[in-house]
This record gives C-alpha cells, structure tokens and sequence, in this order.
C-alpha cells in the first residue's frame, strides 16, 4: 500500500493529528532559528563544545558554573556529536545546528504521545490530548530550547510506548537513556511497573519481568552514578546531597519543607507552565513591553480558558485512568521532593507528566464540546487563546534574541581580539558560552590565573555576572588597564597583568 493509500485509510481524528504534528514541527523549527541559547543551556553547550574540542567528558574544569560537571550526558555526548560533524562545515553551522536537538525530540515527543494516547483509548482523545501538548506554552518552549528536557520526555514516552506493545527490553533500554539524560527519568519506573501489573496475567510472570525491566533500566545509567559517587561522593549529585554527605560545594544538603506551603511555588509553577522562563515572573517587570498592563490580564484570562478542560476532564470517568493518574502522581512525587531540595523553579520538572495531564485535558474538551451551545464558542475561545500562546512564543525569542544581540559587539570583539586559550574571570554561564573562552568565577585566587576580565554591571539576561558592590571595587583599586569599553551596552574587559 502506498503512503498516500495508507494515509487515505486513516480515520479522521488521526489525519487531523498528523496535521497538528506538522504544524507544531513549522512552528518550533521557525522559532528555533532566531532562538538565542540562554539560561542552563549556555552550560549545556559549553559542556558539548567541550567534549567535541577535547574528546573527553569533563569534570572540574571551568564551563560556566563554579561546580563539577555532574549532569547525566546523554544530551551533552549527543550535541558534542553534532558539534563535532557540523564543526567540519564551519563554527557558526555547528553553533547553529546544535539548537535543532530540542525540536527534533519534541516534535518526536509529542508523535509518540499520540501514538500511546491511541491506543489506550480511541484516536479522538489522542488528537485532543495532541491539541493540549502542541499549544501549551511549557511544551513548545522545552521543545525549542536548549535544554535536556524535550530528550528526557522523549525517552520516558518511548519506554511507555514499548510497553504498551509488549516490547519490555526495548522499554527498559528507553527508561535507562532517560535516566541518562536526566535524574528525572527513574520516575518513570514505577509507572512503567504499574503498567505491566496491569497487563500482566498472574504475580510469578509479573515479578519476573519487572526484574528484567529494573534491572535493564538501571544497568545503563549504572556507569553514570559509579562515576559521581566515586568522584564526587554522591551518585545523584547535587541532589539530597545530606543523606550521601558528597562533595559540598555547590550541591543541595538541604531540605526545607516550608517551601511547599509558600503562594511563591504556585505562582512561579503556574507562570513557569505558561510559558515565563523558570516561573520567574519578576522577570516581566523588565521587559521592555508597550501596553504590558494590558496585555498581562488577557494573557492571564487566556491560561484560565486553556484550563477548563483539564479541570471538567479530572472528574470524568474512563478506562486506563488508573495508569495515567500514577504517571502523573510519580511526577508530582518528584516534585515534592524536589522543592524543598533546590527552590521554586520546577514547572519543567513535572513535564514528562504532561502526555498524561493532556488525556484529562482532552476527556473534559470533549465534554465541554458535547454542550451544543457551548460548543462553538468554546473551540473559538481554544483556537485563540492557542494562537495567542504561539504569538506570545515569537515574540518572547524574537525579544530575547534582541536582547542577547545588544552585547553581540562584546561577544565579537572577544572572539577577534585574545586568543583561544586565554582565561577570563566571568562570572555566570552565558558569558563563557558567549566569549568561547574558559571563565573562572571571581575571587582573589582566580585573578592570579586570568588574562582578562569581562565585566558588565547591567547584565540582567544573567545576574551571576553582575558583580556585588566589594568585587567591583576591589577591581577597580588595582589599576587594570581597560581593554575594551562599550558605553552603550556598560561592557568593560580588564587586562589582567601579573
């Protein structure tokens, strides 16, 4: 049968899904091409530039944050891969393709929840859970930046989708590179297990392969956690770094529940779900936006409008309701224990949840649309408000990558003017990535091992590089000369002379 043949075969609901996977891969893949990386993903890429320079996974050496290199890498391996092939090209084709990593995966994501969704229910309730992952903000931002998270949600989809099809060694190698791209990915076992309980007929067999499961999607990341405990004493550093007594530096040995009743973690979950970079809403105070009071409640009304259905849809009953709620539950687990260790900043923790909330979305969408008179007005309101959610996505990149090419002269002029190996105090993660040099964070014992020093006072795209008010003075008691000044943007570089 030919593809055009097949496609004709298909019901409605899934050609109106394929439809939507294609207009979310346009809609990713357009905003990738302006995006700017920014944020963690400045440490990402100085991690995989690094591996593809050196051939080797790093450890201590200074890439953008004053700690060791911890993170599970498969993400960093497989963009060092695509460094290293594009590099052959030019320098600008490996910076430039390096960003499509995220869309490639996300598009993928969001192709296999379909897939999963559909055959645990029916096709229809798939392509509405699709509308859900496609428009909502959270989901096409991970799934353009360059961020470990749209690889994670992939793997951890695939290892449901293998399992939904009876394929447990295929699931369990899925669920261990999902670990191995984040620590994240162990939360899917106990759905995955879940999943096979209920699908398999008697406890010996059931015992059996939940074994064969754990086991294989622990083997993999196995290497990984060897590695950290050995090296850092913590198999799962930096995280409840008080119960291992790891490498202190940096790491979380602490545990502060407090935070779980602070309005601060709704605030910032909700803003981070809708599309506010890590829930950070003091951010939209220094956005440079016409009409921001204006605009921020109807963006507001246009969140609670995409929330309707998620809401009716928690009380409908349906079959498989069971699975998706512990899918959902592991996450939300993970989230509970990763407040009070790290902070407020935890929407993308919870995203591999998402393909389940989409099913809850998608039952109370449908029940709003079996209302005939809500019917038409309520997919006019979804289709909006989802435009809109796409709308405010460009316009987000496109301000930030102007934001970022107001220091491009800085950047540039680094680049052109010192010498690859040459050491420079910058402190925070974008700096380094920006300047492609090795940056080692400010204090007394680091100024005897630089070259040069890139301040800027004014450098809010990432406070870490805005020194405090001693530091700043301290360096400029010392006398160094002024390399190169940008009034317009505040940059200065210092030489550092010995």
């Amino acid at each position: 049968m030919s593809r055009i043949k097949e496609f004709q075969s298909y019901d409605k609901y899934t050609k109106y899904s394929i439809y939507l996977i294609i207009l979310f891969s346009l809609i990713v893949l357009s905003l990738t091409s302006p995006y700017h990386i920014s944020g963690d993903g400045c440490w990402y890429m100085s991690i995989s530039r690094f591996m593809a320079e050196n051939k080797k996974i790093p450890l201590f050496e200074p890439l953008g944050r004053d700690e060791p290199f911890w993170s599970p890498p498969l993400y960093h391996i497989f963009a060092a891969i695509v460094y290293f092939i594009f590099n052959s090209f030019s320098h600008n084709a490996a910076n430039f393709a390096v960003k499509f990593i995220s869309p490639i995966f996300g598009i993928l994501s969001l192709a296999f929840s379909f897939l999963i969704i559909k055959k645990l229910i029916n096709s229809k309730i798939a392509f509405y859970s699709a509308i859900f992952l496609a428009f909502i903000p959270i989901f096409i931002d991970y799934s353009v930046l360059s961020y470990v998270e749209s690889m994670l949600v992939f793997f951890v989809v695939l290892s449901i989708y293998f399992l939904m099809n009876d394929k447990i060694y295929l699931s369990g190698i899925a669920a261990g590179l999902s670990i191995l791209t984040k620590y994240n990915g162990l939360f899917v076992i106990p759905v995955l297990l879940f999943i096979l309980y209920k699908k398999t007929s008697n406890n010996k067999l059931f015992f059996k392969k939940s074994i064969i499961l754990i086991v294989i999607s622990l083997l993999i990341p196995s290497p990984w956690f060897i590695r950290n405990w050995l090296l850092l004493g913590n198999p799962i550093w930096p995280f409840l770094n008080f119960a291992f007594k790891g490498y202190e530096l940096k790491s979380y040995s602490i545990f502060e529940f407090e935070r779980l009743a602070s309005p601060n973690l709704i605030i910032s979950t909700y803003f981070g779900i809708f599309g506010v970079p890590d829930g950070n809403y003091t951010l939209l105070s220094l956005l440079d936006i016409k009409y921001m009071k204006m605009l921020l409640p109807i963006w507001l009304f246009g969140t609670f409008v995409f929330l309707i259905p998620l809401f009716v849809g928690f009380f409908r009953k349906f079959d498989e309701k069971g699975k998706l709620g512990v899918w959902i539950f592991s996450y939300f687990i993970l989230f509970l224990l990763y407040v009070p260790n790290v902070g407020f900043g935890v929407s993308r923790i919870i995203l591999p949840g998402f393909p389940a909330l989409a099913v809850f979305w998608a039952f109370g969408y449908d029940k709003v649309l079996s209302n005939v008179s809500l019917k038409k007005i309520f997919i006019v309101l979804i289709v909006l408000v989802s435009a809109g959610f796409v709308f405010t996505s460009f316009a987000k990149t496109y301000l930030a990558s102007n934001y970022w090419n107001f220091y491009k002269e800085d950047f540039k002029w680094v680049k052109e003017n010192t010498n690859h190996d040459d050491v420079f105090i910058a402190n925070g993660q974008c700096i380094p990535y920006n300047i492609e040099r090795i940056s080692l964070y400010f204090d007394e014992e680091n100024l005897g091992k630089a070259k040069y020093m890139f301040t800027n006072q004014d450098f809010w795209l990432d406070r870490r590089a805005i020194l405090d008010d001693n530091s700043l003075k301290a360096i400029q008691t010392k006398g160094y000369n002024i390399a190169y000044s940008n009034k317009e943007t505040g940059t200065i570089v210092y030489e550092i002379k010995h």
